[in-house]
């Protein structure tokens, strides 16, 4: 926005220049009060001009930046006092932190009257941005299970939009993160496809029943035909619902190596019971989610207490890991 600020700036004549330069308040205080009056005066005297954008400005006025932090933004408040009409500036940050930098100057309000609130994205904005996203990553031709605007691209959506409002919440890109882990669970698929394909022709091989001439039956080459059987094609354009939201929570179980080592351990039944208990909650939350109902929430945090060598520190371990297998947590080390 800033971006096309500038330049609707220049195209009314406001200012002499669309040129938008872009710091940010930690690097603005480092480099020290020589470096703004620098960039001013290039903008001004050069370009005839500008914008100066201020990202995360609050750093300027941080209990932990340096000193010149607060010279650099007295700085900028009377450079834009000499130069209005060609120095424009901008600056960012999120809400809480702002309010501390408003109050380092009095004068702050009164010289940008102008505050604008860019709210959270909702749901119907972040299902189109992960659309967007899809095409220009994968092409326009790039296939969802059940459409663009599925189930599955919804529940994907909704539970990426359970943390809007905390702090770190990213918008676009936790939607971009949320893109990485569809493409990884996709790579993982076609991977797990692949080599399935593979062992089923070692194995007419060794009993003398390939033949390698043998034509595809989709009309492509056999490097192209993979999965269960060797006439199903994979689709390297296409996202499925294992792909979008991931495995269901029973199969994910049964090809988690954690869990298979908490089953293995001496004794413990309470604390495997209330493990599997956790798993039934989660695996019910699916399917409330799939009929597109509001999962249940309930807390993941644990007590453990015991005698030592009981086996704490081994079971928080893989109570970490089984989390992050299942994806409840993005990592599962601790």
């Amino acid at each position: 926005m800033a971006r096309i600020y500038a330049k609707l700036l220049h195209s009314m004549g406001v200012i002499g220049s669309h040129i938008l330069v872009e710091t940010s308040g930690a690097k603005l205080a480092y480099q020290g009060p020589e470096a703004i009056t620098k960039q001013v005066e290039k903008l001004i005297d050069i370009h005839n001009g500008g914008v100066l954008f201020v990202d995360e400005a609050y750093q300027l006025t941080s209990r932990h930046s340096p000193g010149g932090g607060r010279q650099v933004l007295d700085i900028i408040l009377t450079e834009m006092e000499n130069h209005i009409g060609k120095l424009v500036v901008i600056f960012t940050g999120y809400a809480k932190e702002m309010e501390s930098f408003f109050e380092h100057n009095p004068g702050l309000s009164s010289r940008i009257p102008h505050t604008l609130r860019f709210e959270d994205f909702d749901l119907w904005e972040l299902l189109q941005i992960l659309w967007n996203k899809i095409q220009a990553e994968y092409g326009a031709e790039t296939k969802i299970e059940g459409g663009k605007n599925s189930k599955y691209m919804r529940i994907a959506v909704r539970r990426l939009a359970r943390a809007r409002g905390t702090r770190g919440f990213g918008n676009a890109r936790a939607v971009e993160n949320l893109l990485h882990k569809i493409s990884e669970r996709q790579a993982k698929r076609l991977a797990n496809a692949i080599r399935a394909q593979r062992r089923g022709d070692n194995q007419k091989a060794q009993s003398g029943n390939l033949n390698p001439d043998a034509q595809d039956p989709q009309g492509g080459d056999n490097q192209q035909t993979h999965g269960k059987g060797n006439n199903q094609v994979l689709n390297y354009g296409e996202f499925t619902k294992e792909d979008l939201i991931g495995p269901e929570p029973g199969l994910a179980l049964e090809n988690c190596y954690p869990w298979m080592e908490l089953q293995a351990l001496i004794g413990l039944d309470a604390v495997k019971t209330t493990a599997l208990n956790m798993f039934h909650m989660i695996d019910t939350n699916y399917e409330r989610e799939l009929k597109e109902q509001t999962p249940f929430d309930f807390p993941l945090n644990r007590v453990f207490f015991g005698s030592p060598g009981t086996g704490k520190t081994t079971v928080a371990k893989l109570y970490g890991q089984i989390l992050a297998h299942l994806g409840l947590l993005s990592r599962g080390d601790g």
